[in-house]
């Protein structure tokens, strides 16, 4: 993800500026926005443009609304004092790389503002991006500060209103809030104040008929990540059939009633690598390894529906997921500092992450004793266990299909629809060889 990119989500909305989100309905959009920009139009939406990059050129195009009733795409926050608005507005595909960032205390550097303002309207560089924010303080009605690096006028910021506070981490941007005034006209001290994403929570909340929730559509439905698994890459013999085979698997997972939704809410921070950001749960690749995991455990005869089955299955196998784009090695001391409390003895940890692996299982006591380097309070682990990698297996995602798959290949030509009982028998011993011995 380049900062470039960014600019596709911005919106021209009135005299101000908005971000384009996509909620967990897959049906629509939304335009995230200051509240003021359409107050301040007697209350419509009269200029809802973006940008988009065609043929090494920007293109302006209109942003279609849901509707032709007001009352059907725009949202203004109930509460007077707060200055948010949701519109809703026709689905736009190819912008689901924004996801919502509510940990600020621990993260408060490197944010950009982006948006339209004013003094670019007449020109042909009509957008901005002022980068090198700093979060700041909490304010009344949920606005937080931010500290800009330069100092900047009044007259350079009007029309920023709306406009995101995000930064870019890896291939997704994290966003932030909804940019809504500097501080004061006459402050030189270059702060602006914005709307954190709990203020649209609750516009999402007056309105429940009307809106979904800020969340990846594939947090209501493993259905959305079934192009995304099991891709099988690396092959030398045609198993097309074995990869159909697992996908359709996942029709199995979606009748089944959990849903990524409920996985996070009932685990929170256990299901993520030992210092990952809470950003984390709304990356596709958690859930992608998730799916993945859950066709697995349907193949060796575990297949939970409830929390208490979830329950269960998390003290003997269990997934953490690190959005690191190096290799899991590099990991081992925050992977032994992860939650480990609960596992049963000869438990096996999954961990996902989007690299490929160098080695994709670490059996029980390759790695010495970690006290040399992890102090044992710094560990969270049940009492008796010393060593985790003494005690657990570890394995990568990626061993589902390398291990298991890949590296066989030969094995998986000869199957078609006539033997599928046969190739069901053979992933499950195979999985069950990686995950048990």
């Amino acid at each position: 993800m380049k900062i470039d990119n960014i600019r596709e989500y911005i919106v021209i909305v009135n005299e101000g500026s908005g971000c384009i989100f996509q909620p967990e309905d897959d049906a629509y959009s939304y335009v995230l926005t200051a509240k003021h920009n359409i107050v301040n139009n007697n209350g419509k939406v009269t200029i809802l443009d973006r940008f988009v990059f065609e043929n090494g050129n920007w293109r302006k195009i209109a942003v279609e609304k849901f509707s032709d009733s007001a009352s059907d795409y725009y949202f203004p926050h109930p509460d007077k004092d707060k200055d948010t608005a949701i519109i809703k507005i026709k689905k736009v595909s190819g912008l689901d790389k924004i996801i919502r960032l509510d940990d600020l205390d621990n993260d408060r550097t490197g944010y950009s503002l982006c948006g339209y303002p004013h003094i670019r309207k007449d020109t042909l560089s009509t957008y901005r991006i002022d980068e090198n924010i700093t979060i700041l303080t909490t304010g009344a009605n949920q606005f937080r500060e931010g500290q800009l690096p330069i100092v900047q006028q009044h007259e350079e910021l009007v029309g920023q209103s709306g406009g995101a506070i995000l930064k870019i981490k890896d291939n997704y941007i994290l966003l932030a809030g909804i940019q809504n005034k500097i501080v004061a006209k006459k402050e030189e001290l270059g702060r602006i104040e914005f709307s954190t994403l709990a203020s649209i929570d609750e516009i999402i909340a007056a309105y429940p008929k009307h809106l979904s929730a800020l969340h990846p559509p594939y947090y209501q439905s493993f259905a959305f990540l079934k192009e995304q698994i099991m891709k099988l890459e690396g092959c030398f013999f045609n198993i097309e059939y074995t990869k159909c085979f697992l996908r359709d698997m996942t029709d199995v997972i979606v009748a089944n009633p959990l849903t990524p939704n409920i996985i996070r809410n009932h685990f929170r921070e256990r299901l993520l690598v030992y210092g990952e950001d809470s950003s984390s749960f709304y990356q596709k690749g958690l859930w992608v390894a998730w799916l993945e995991f859950l066709i697995v455990m349907k193949i060796i005869g575990l297949d939970p529906k409830t929390e208490e089955d979830l329950d269960e299955l998390f003290d003997r196998y269990r997934v953490i997921y690190t959005s690191s784009k190096d290799d899991w090695s590099t990991m081992i001391m925050d992977i032994a500092r992860t939650d480990h409390i609960g596992l049963k003895e000869n438990a096996c940890l999954v961990v996902a992450n989007d690299v490929k692996p160098q080695i994709p299982i670490i059996s029980r006591g390759i790695i010495p004793d970690l006290a040399l380097s992890v102090r044992k309070n710094e560990m969270q682990i049940d009492v008796g266990i010393k060593n985790p990698f003494a005690s657990f297996k570890y394995l990568h995602v990626h061993a589902f299909q390398r291990s298991c798959i890949v590296e066989k290949s030969h094995e998986y030509g000869r199957f078609n629809n006539t033997n599928e009982e046969e190739l069901y028998e053979k992933l499950k011993q195979e999985y069950e060889n990686i995950l048990n011995n």
